[in-house]
Parts: C-alpha cells; structure tokens; sequence
C-alpha cells in the first residue's frame, strides 16, 4: 500500500523535507499489501522528537534529542541498526 510520514508540531520546511525524503530512502517501499507509517512529533520547543515506526509486524519508538539539522541522520542511522521487516 504504502509508507506514510506524518509530522506533528512545529517544524520548519527545511527540516520536515531533509527528514522525510531520508526516512522514505532508508525504508523504501513497503509490501503492496501493506501500510506502514513513520510519525514524527516535535517535543518542547524542539528539544526532543519521538518516533514510531509501525507496520503490520512492530512498532518501535524512540526519542532524539538531536538539533533538526543532525536528525534525518540519526533517524536513518537507528532505522538502519535495527531494519524493519
């Protein structure tokens, strides 16, 4: 079906796009049949973010504290330690 990226809070264009267009690299397309989705919300003032990645299989969260420009990096990179299945 399809991978899905939703953004909650404040974020400014830059960082939303750099984010996205990472994460969508990193997990490529999923199933035909299925649908996967990768939230994405802003903590206080941009302090933290937490992200959940669900599928049909898992779902895992994490918390970042990195600067907007340093997080498509380390998204991709904890994305990549433990591959999505």
């Amino acid at each position: 079906m399809a991978l899905i990226v939703e953004f909650d809070g404040e974020w400014d264009p830059k960082s939303k796009r750099e984010i996205e267009d990472a994460v969508r690299k990193c997990i490529g397309a999923p199933p035909e049949d299925e649908k996967w989705t990768v939230s994405i919300a802003a903590g206080f003032s941009q302090s933290y973010c937490e992200v959940q990645v669900m599928t049909p299989n898992q779902t895992r969260t994490r918390l970042f504290f990195e600067d907007p420009a340093r997080l498509a990096n380390a998204i991709t990179d904890w994305i990549k330690s433990y591959p999505l299945r």
